[in-house]
């Protein structure tokens, strides 16, 4: 379920991730690549919050996110040349893989929440009648997938799925900072590396 300090050290990171976007947000003139960015500034906001009993309600969440699913998809449909892959993928095919990744990124921002609902009481409470004292046991927020077993496999199979997303992202990382990349860009893969991992972590620490 999560501990504060587990909480915190999500926290952390996606607020260091917010500040990046944000200023990416700022610095762009390229449209599609300031859409990006600022998806993935909403992304990092939701992601601070998320651990705690003060995270955003999930309906919002899921309008944005559903909405950020299908700008991805529609780019790499429509638009792939788009240059709003964060830094994933080189070339025509890796810009397109690069955009349906960040489609399943906001599609997995979806699933977390709704599943991470803060402050809810798991089944075992509400059996023993303690609905008064919801989400006291919860640590840094009630996180319910580790109530339900089909949720809970969801959630580890995402994580999984961002695992081995951080893994390829590190090896193109090493890759372009060793080669003639603008700094530019190997500082994106960057953020988007810390963000897979980030994810990965949430899904695999916090929400089981």
């Amino acid at each position: 379920m999560g501990t504060p300090l587990t909480a915190t050290v999500a926290t952390t990171l996606f607020g260091v991730l917010a500040l990046w976007f944000a200023g990416r947000v700022v610095a762009n003139r390229d449209v599609p690549d300031r859409v990006s960015n600022l998806l993935h500034l909403a992304m990092s906001g939701a992601m601070v919050a998320m651990p705690w009993s003060w995270a955003a309600p999930a309906l919002p969440q899921v309008v944005v996110f559903s909405a950020g699913a299908f700008w991805y998809a529609g780019a790499a449909l429509f638009r792939p040349a788009a240059d709003a892959g964060l830094g994933v993928g080189h070339g025509a095919h890796g810009r397109i893989a690069g955009l349906w990744y960040h489609a399943g990124m906001m599609l997995a921002m979806v699933w977390m929440a709704v599943a991470m609902i803060p402050g809810a009481p798991s089944a075992h409470e509400d059996m023993a009648g303690m609905g008064g004292m919801a989400g006291m046991s919860h640590g840094a927020g009630a996180v319910m997938t580790g109530d339900v077993p089909w949720a809970l496999a969801v959630s580890i199979a995402l994580g999984t799925l961002f695992v081995g997303a951080a893994v390829w992202l590190a090896g193109l990382l090493v890759r372009e900072a060793a080669g003639p990349a603008r700094r530019l860009e190997v500082a994106d893969l960057a953020a988007s590396t810390a963000m897979a991992a980030g994810m990965a972590y949430v899904l695999l620490v916090l929400a089981t």
